[in-house]
């Protein structure tokens, strides 16, 4: 477990380092600032891109030009150290699961441990695994286990206007008759940190871990995801996969069509051989689907799961 007198150690280390190169930088760059910046600003979580924040992104900017690479770096793990002390002693006010409390203890220590593991350019405002970093320390998202980690949000829009009119009315009435509400849902995103446990015995765990956090938390409506690998078509192309949209629409989710964007087609081809194949004879395009999987539902199936 980690703890503040580690946190507090690592802080002062890292204000030495970050002094020696320039006693003015934190004078001139509040880490206060920086702090509340993540913390109010409701589209980070979703968006998971810093630089679309135009306070940060200067900061970024003029630190790195004027004191240099290495010294943002300092002054990022400086900033997600920060996180961790403020968020240890939030963790305790929060309806969490012990294993997802465990989590993030687990998580806090592989970002402490990165300190002089990883390169100064992972600390940067465009590297996805960073972000999750900070939005990790910042109790943001939530550490969930596999290769996932979750977020409270609303529902996506995009099944509104990428399935036609039918799917238009579909998707409505299902947000509202089935799964009674546009929010709050638990959704997922894929962790590169730990993407080694993607797999289904990891996902089902998951489940059993998100399950207990609506428990805790009556609010939220259900369980909402939208990716690439929900296509239905990739049954054929990764068969592997299939593991994603079958257990949740025999168990009382609804998919909808989301799309194809830029990082369904990055995403699905990174790793593929035969999606890049497949894509570059136009036999195959990325598509994005999402399910709603509401709230009652959900939960059946996770007792259902326990219990076997």
């Amino acid at each position: 477990m980690v703890t503040t007198k580690q946190v507090g150690q690592k802080n002062i280390q890292l204000q030495e380092e970050l002094n020696a190169i320039g006693e003015d930088i934190i004078s001139r760059f509040p880490l206060s600032v920086y702090l509340n910046t993540i913390k109010s600003n409701k589209g980070l979580g979703k968006l998971l891109q810093f630089h679309r924040v135009r306070k940060l992104k200067r900061s970024y900017e003029q630190i790195k030009s004027q004191y240099g690479t290495h010294a943002l770096a300092i002054y990022l793990k400086l900033a997600l150290c920060c996180f961790i002390d403020d968020s240890l002693e939030r963790l305790s006010h929060k309806k969490l699961p012990n294993e997802i409390l465990h989590l993030y203890h687990q998580w806090f220590e592989w970002v402490l441990e990165d300190f002089s593991k990883q390169p100064d350019d992972y600390y940067d405002y465009q590297c996805k695994s960073f972000a999750l970093d900070v939005m990790i320390c910042s109790l943001r998202c939530i550490p969930v286990g596999g290769a996932w980690i979750a977020e409270i949000r609303s529902i996506g829009r995009r099944p509104f206007y990428k399935g036609g009119v039918k799917q238009f009315f579909s998707y409505l009435y299902f947000i509202i008759f089935k799964a009674h509400g546009f929010s709050p849902y638990l959704t997922t995103h894929t962790a590169e940190r730990t993407l080694r446990h993607f797999n289904e015995h990891e996902m089902n765990l998951v489940y059993l871990r998100i399950a207990e956090l609506m428990k805790l938390n009556p609010r939220i409506k259900g369980f909402y995801r939208r990716s690439w690998f929900l296509d239905p078509k990739l049954e054929d192309i990764s068969p592997k996969l299939g593991y994603l949209i079958k257990v949740p629409l025999q168990n009382g989710a609804k998919l909808f069509a989301a799309g194809s964007t830029k990082q369904d087609i990055k995403y699905a081809l990174a790793v593929s051989r035969t999606r890049r194949r497949l894509y570059k004879e136009g036999k195959y395009l990325p598509t994005g689907h999402a399910y709603i999987w509401p709230r009652k539902e959900f939960l059946l199936f996770t007792e259902k799961k326990k219990g076997r």
